[in-house]
């Protein structure tokens, strides 16, 4: 019998939720969070689908992290755990486009699932697409290699976040979220943390 997944969100992120939640009149702050908590879903699924035992989900700034109890997994199934995630926020982003005749917020989900979705899948090392590469990358290569491979791509594609970033907030006058949130990845990448 499976224990029970623990949920860890640490005090500095639990204070910006409960602020965003009782602060946001239009709904777009619980529709991005409830799906994001679609996207954690498809990974629990398919750690369930796999016989994977799970111990907890981790909350902090750049998003939610599951761990895995027990055992080391296969490069097969890192990849499928991996690419749960972003194939849950894809469906549910067609699921939402569906329903956009019926409501503004049927649009504000399905865009926040897709951009999750999307973004979910860039090949930067701490995210779900950055993890399906490295898995792809070990199986076919050195674990050096691997490494040089996925230290470049997360890079080029860090860079790209922020200077998307930077073009909306220039062009659009919007996008600080995208920027503070690409900056803090980019400064976690040079400072030679876990990204």
């Amino acid at each position: 019998m499976q224990k029970r997944l623990e949920l860890r969100i640490s005090p500095p992120v639990a204070v910006m939720l409960a602020i965003m939640i009782l602060t946001d009149r239009s709904g777009i702050c619980l529709l991005t969070l409830a799906a994001a908590f679609l996207h954690e879903c498809g990974h629990i699924l398919a750690a369930r689908a796999l016989h994977i035992p799970l111990g907890s989900v981790r909350m902090d700034f750049l998003g939610a992290r599951i761990d895995v109890r027990g055992r080391l997994l296969s490069y097969g199934e890192e990849w499928l755990l991996a690419a749960a995630g972003p194939l849950c926020s894809l469906l549910a982003a067609a699921l939402g486009a569906g329903l956009w005749h019926v409501s503004d917020y049927a649009r504000i989900f399905s865009c926040a699932s897709l951009i999750l979705g999307l973004l979910n899948l860039l090949p930067i090392r701490t995210f779900d697409g950055g993890r399906m590469a490295e898995c792809l990358l070990l199986r076919c290569t050195s674990e050096r290699i691997a490494e040089r491979v996925m230290r470049t791509l997360s890079f080029l594609f860090l860079f790209l976040l922020w200077a998307t970033a930077v073009y909306f907030l220039l062009r659009a006058g919007d996008g600080l979220s995208l920027l503070c949130f690409s900056m803090s990845l980019l400064f976690r990448f040079f400072d030679g943390d876990t990204l």
